[in-house]
C-alpha cells in the first residue's frame, strides 16, 4: 500500500497511528517539535513538505485544535483529498460546523477515527438488534475509568482532558459511545435527555460525568460516561422484553448472548489498523462520516 501520508499531533493517538503505518508499509511525514527514534519522518515545520504530493492527512492533535490544523495544512498541501480526524470533530458544534464548510470548499473527503467501529463484536451484535428488531426495551451503554490512572504517564493537568477549551470533558472523550450507538440505531430519536457535570475532586475543568438518555420510541438508550470509576468499566448490554440479552464487555473482548460466550478476546488495538486500512483504500467501509461527526456533536448539546 504506497501512499503518501501526513501526521499532525504527535501524542499517544498520533504515536498509535505511526505504529501502525510503519506495520502497513507506510512511513508517514510527522509534524512535530518532539520528534523520537521511530522511523518516520519528522518535520517541525510544514513548510518542508508543501511540494510533496500528499494526498491523505490524520490530524489527531487536540480536539480544539482541529479545525485550525486543516486550514493550515490545506495552505500548504494542494493535494490533500482524504482527512482523517481523531475523535470528536471539534470541541463544539459551531467548530465543527466551520470544518465542515472548509472540507466542502476544498472537496475533502473528511472521516472521524471512531475505531470501535472496526471490533469483530460489532457484526454480531447488529445481528441480533435485527433478529431482535421488535423486542428491545433497553440498551445500556456504561463507560468509565478513573482519569489518572488513564492519564498515568503525565500529571492530568496538563492533559487535554483536564481542559474544556481544548476538547476535554467525558463526553468528548469518550464519545465512541456516543457514534456507535447512533451507528447501530440511527438520529431519529424522540426524545433525549442530559446530565452533565464535575463531581469528583479531580483538578480538572471539565465534566468528569455525563448521563445520556436517548428514547427510540419501542426502546430507550441509557449511557454513562465517567472519569471516576475504579475498576475501568465498558459494556453495552441489550435487553430485550422477553429476557433474552446480548452483552459485550470492551475491556476484556468478551461478548455473551443469554450468558453464553459466542465471542472472545475481541482486540481493540486491531481495530485501529483496519480503520487505517479502510482510510487508505478505495471503499471507506465502516468510517464514520463528517456528517455522522457533526451529528454526535449536535447530540451532545456542545
Amino acid at each position: 500500500m504506497r501512499r503518501e501520508v501526513l501526521l499532525i499531533g504527535y501524542g499517544s493517538a498520533g504515536k498509535r497511528h505511526v505504529r501502525n503505518l510503519l506495520d502497513l508499509g507506510i512511513t508517514p511525514y510527522v509534524l512535530t517539535r518532539y520528534p523520537d527514534k521511530t522511523t518516520a519522518v519528522f518535520l517541525n515545520d510544514i513548510h518542508l513538505i508543501q511540494d510533496k504530493n500528499i494526498e491523505y492527512c490524520i490530524i489527531s492533535s487536540p480536539t480544539g485544535r482541529h479545525l485550525d490544523d486543516l486550514k493550515n495544512c490545506l495552505k500548504h498541501l494542494s493535494k490533500l483529498k482524504n482527512v482523517l480526524i481523531e475523535k470528536p470533530l471539534e470541541c463544539s458544534y459551531s467548530r465543527g460546523k466551520r470544518l465542515k464548510e472548509v472540507a466542502r470548499r476544498h472537496k475533502l473527503e473528511v472521516s472521524i477515527a471512531y475505531n470501535l467501529r472496526f471490533i469483530k463484536a460489532f457484526n454480531l451484535i447488529a445481528k441480533f438488534l435485527k433478529e431482535k428488531k421488535k423486542k428491545i426495551n433497553i440498551v445500556e451503554v456504561v463507560a468509565g475509568q478513573d482519569l489518572r490512572e488513564w492519564r498515568s504517564n503525565r500529571d492530568i493537568r496538563q492533559s487535554y482532558s483536564a481542559h474544556r477549551e481544548l476538547g476535554g470533558g467525558v463526553d468528548l472523550d469518550l464519545s465512541h459511545e456516543i457514534d456507535y450507538i447512533l451507528w447501530l440505531f440511527g438520529y431519529k430519536f424522540k426524545q433525549r435527555l442530559m446530565y452533565r457535570n464535575k463531581i469528583s475532586n479531580l483538578n480538572i475543568n471539565s465534566p468528569d460525568i455525563f448521563k445520556l438518555v436517548l428514547d427510540y420510541g419501542r426502546f430507550v438508550v441509557d449511557i454513562t460516561l465517567d472519569y471516576i470509576r475504579k475498576p475501568k468499566e465498558r459494556h453495552l448490554r441489550v435487553i430485550c422484553d422477553n429476557g433474552e440479552n446480548l452483552q459485550h464487555n470492551f475491556v476484556t473482548g468478551t461478548l455473551k448472548r443469554n450468558g453464553k460466550v459466542i465471542l472472545n478476546n475481541d482486540d481493540i488495538d486491531k481495530s485501529y489498523k483496519k480503520m487505517l486500512r479502510a482510510f487508505l483504500g478505495t471503499t471507506k467501509a465502516n468510517l464514520c462520516s463528517l456528517k455522522e461527526g457533526l451529528n454526535i456533536l449536535k447530540v451532545l448539546r456542545v
